[in-house]
Parts: structure tokens; sequence; C-alpha cells
């Protein structure tokens, strides 16, 4: 310790010390009327505390590790979206953000640093859900937490390490996976019945035109005329209405979800009859299926318009819906004995696993046919 006198009388005491934290030397001081044995004995004692306070003042990095083993799943969340928004599509951002929805409500105050493995896995094992719908939930948690590790946030995931059940093919989902699409006398009686009692017929052969080429919804309201070639029965599909994420009557046409929904598939004469009637009752130049208005369908009403009247023709034993009718038409194909990879390239989807695992079933027909053709056979 050192002292000096000021201009004023008065007389300010120095102290040097090093600081392990900063690496570096520091200096404090204090200011007393006199150097006194007493007043330097206070002055010391002075310093002494402002030293002690000192090392305690944490450095930036320091506030900067608080700030960050501080941050909640709430915060890193709201941080997360900002960028997710802008990586996938509108609808599969929406789609996860429902996934995401009663994690984020029940961990939203927890400090990202203290979720914890069993934490998880407890959430996702407390739902009532299917095994493959938890699959999918945590995909989604592994992706948040993904997020907060790339940052810095935490130093592993916690998501990566939680054990959930194998999705087993049951009994029961063999069975649901059986009621998943209408054969073609079942879709023919749906359309007697339609016609014969006048329903709707803008929606009637929209219906039809699904079951006899398997588009999504997205991809069907969104036709025009221009992606259809009817010199060579050809239908170009590279592009796809975003109806669940805009307001209807904006029409955002947006890329399909994958590279392999790109595709070119052939026309029936029936399916080029069914574009023929809306363009002799053309209700908008550009979009070829419109509502009687000259809207594009409302897939709610859609869907209702399909769930009536396939309750009232064949009973309500079965879910019904637009994407049973793509169900429908890949089964179809099944039965007509296409392959497996012409199936996969006619309904865009990239990888076999898929297909085969969404249409694993095998319709009455083909099961009499390989019946026949076993009993052809002596040994």
């Amino acid at each position: 310790m050192f002292y000096k006198q000021l201009d004023s009388g008065k007389y300010r005491y120095f102290e040097k010390y090093f600081d392990e934290k900063r690496n570096k030397w520091r200096q404090v001081t204090v200011t007393l009327k006199s150097k006194s044995r007493v007043a330097q004995s206070e002055a010391k004692n002075r310093l002494a505390r402002k030293i002690e306070q000192s090392k305690k003042v944490p450095t930036a990095n320091e506030i900067q590790e608080q700030i960050v083993q501080n941050k909640t799943v709430q915060e890193i969340y709201e941080e997360w979206v900002v960028i997710r928004k802008q990586d996938v599509k509108p609808a599969s951002f929406v789609a996860e953000q429902i996934s995401l929805k009663g994690f984020i409500e029940k961990f939203s105050k927890y400090k990202v640093s203290e979720v914890t493995t069993a934490d998880i896995q407890s959430y996702l094992m407390e739902l009532d859900i299917a095994n493959s719908t938890r699959k999918n939930r945590r995909i989604y948690i592994r992706i948040l937490f993904k997020y907060a590790e790339n940052i810095g946030y935490i130093d592993s995931n916690p998501a990566d390490k939680v054990v959930l059940p194998k999705v087993r093919l049951e009994i029961e989902t063999l069975e649901r996976a059986n009621e998943k699409f209408l054969s073609k006398e079942e879709m023919s009686s749906v359309l007697i019945f339609c016609k014969s009692y006048k329903k709707n017929i803008r929606y009637t052969l929209a219906m039809e035109f699904i079951f006899l080429t398997g588009c999504r919804f997205g991809e069907f309201a969104s036709i025009r005329y221009q992606d259809v070639d009817f010199k060579n029965k050809l239908l170009r599909i590279d592009h796809t209405l975003e109806y669940r994420v805009a307001k209807y009557d904006d029409r955002v046409i947006q890329t399909p979800k994958t590279v392999g929904s790109i595709r070119t598939i052939s026309l029936s004469n029936r399916c080029l009859e069914i574009i023929d009637y809306f363009q002799k009752n053309c209700l908008d130049d550009k979009f070829v299926f419109v509502n009687a208005v000259g809207g594009i369908f409302r897939q709610p009403v859609f869907y209702k318009f399909i769930c009536d009247n396939c309750q009232k023709v064949l009973g309500n034993e079965r879910k019904y819906g637009i994407h049973l009718l793509r169900h429908s038409h890949v089964s179809l194909l099944v039965e007509l004995g296409v392959p497996i990879k012409a199936i996969m390239e006619r309904v865009g989807h990239r990888d076999e696993s898929i297909t085969l695992r969404i249409y694993s079933h095998i319709s009455g027909t083909i099961k009499n046919e390989i019946s026949q053709k076993l009993n052809e056979i002596n040994l």
C-alpha cells in the first residue's frame, strides 16, 4: 500500500493486486483526511474489502455463461422458430409447432440446461398416443435441442438417448390399414349415388379424379390448364397449393415437399373428360378445379362431402377423407399388377419403404389370384 497527498489536503491510499480471473494487475483506492497510523490502518482495511468485492464481480465471460445457463426452454424455442420457419415448408412448420405445443407448455419455464433425457422420456411415454406419433414427437423435440446444442446452450442433446417402444405392426394396425382404401366397386357405388341424387357435380368429379390419379389435395387444387398435355394425355405435377397456412383465395403456390414429388403422370381418357367438363364450365382461366363460384376448393368442405356421401353408401365403420382416395389409387394400381417402383413414381414417393409401409395391405382380388395360382402348382 502507498499513498499520496491531494491538492485538497486529503490523502489517497493505493493498493495493487493481481486479478486471476482477468489475468491482469488492477488497483483500488480510498481517500481519507489523515496519514496517521490509525488512518493508514483504516485505509488498509477498506482496501482489503474493496479487493475482495472486486474479485466477486463476474467477468464478461461469466456473465455470458450465466445468461446461457439461465436460458429457458421457452426462450430457446422462440429463437429456434425464427430460423426453423425459414428452413421448412409452411405446412411442415405448422405441423411441427402443433406437435411441440404440449412439450413447450409443460417445459417452458425449465432451464434448457436442466432438461434431462428422463424428463423427455417420461413426457413422451405419458402421452396417450400411438407409438408412431410418439416417435414423431421425439424427432421434433430432438431438432429443437439440437439447435440449443449447436449454439452452445447445452453440452449434449438430451433427446438423443430417449428410448421408445418400437413401432410394431399389431393386428389392429393391420386391420386399420386395410380400411384405408376403397375398392373400385366401392368407389363406383359412391359416384353413382352422388350422380343419382344430384350431389355437387364439381366435388363428385374431383373425388373421381383424385381416385384415378392419386394426387395429394394440394397438388390437385393447384392444377392449371398449362400443366395438362391434352395431346399426349399427360399431367405435370411440379407445384402444390399451400392451403393450410394461407387464406384460401390467396392461392399460394409453392414447390412440392420433396424433389420426388415432382413428376409427370399419364392421364386416362376419363381424367381428360373430367378436365374437359371443368374447361367447358370454366369459372377460372388459370386453375382447373374450382368450386361453383370460381374459388379454389375448400379442403374442409370437400372433406365433409367425401365423408358424408361415403358414409351414406358404405356405412360409418371406416374413416373417410381426401387422403383415402390417394390410398385407394395405390391399392388400385397394386390390383392391376403395376410394379412398386412405377407406383412410387406415379404418386410421388421417393422412399420405397413409405409406399410399402403405408400400402402394405393386399385387396381381396389379389388374395384370390394368389390362391388360384397356388392351387395350380403340383409338386
